[in-house]
């Protein structure tokens, strides 16, 4: 929880985002510290409930997931895409 905003919740967890969007939160802004991308969602009962659900193991279907882990990614910088995709495959390299 984001302690400065108390009416949201902060995670720059990909995943995580994608599965509360999924589970039908909406991103209502984004914020960056550094290189790194926040999503930010309305902190609700059930946002908390939905981030418990997603940290004991909730199921959703995989295909609408895959979906929204590519629209959250256009949130993030293409810059910083292509230096992880360099990072790995330098390090996949024999």
């Amino acid at each position: 929880m984001n302690r400065a905003e108390d009416s949201t919740y902060c995670t720059d967890h990909l995943y995580l985002a994608a599965f509360l969007t999924c589970s039908g939160h909406a991103v209502v802004n984004t914020t960056r510290n550094g290189e790194r991308i926040s999503f930010v969602f309305l902190a609700t009962a059930e946002v908390s409930a939905a981030v418990a659900g997603f940290m004991s193991g909730a199921v959703i279907p995989a295909r609408k997931f895959s979906f929204e882990v590519l629209k959250l990614k256009r949130f993030i910088p293409r810059s910083k895409l292509t230096m992880e995709k360099n990072r790995n495959d330098e390090s996949s390299t024999p």
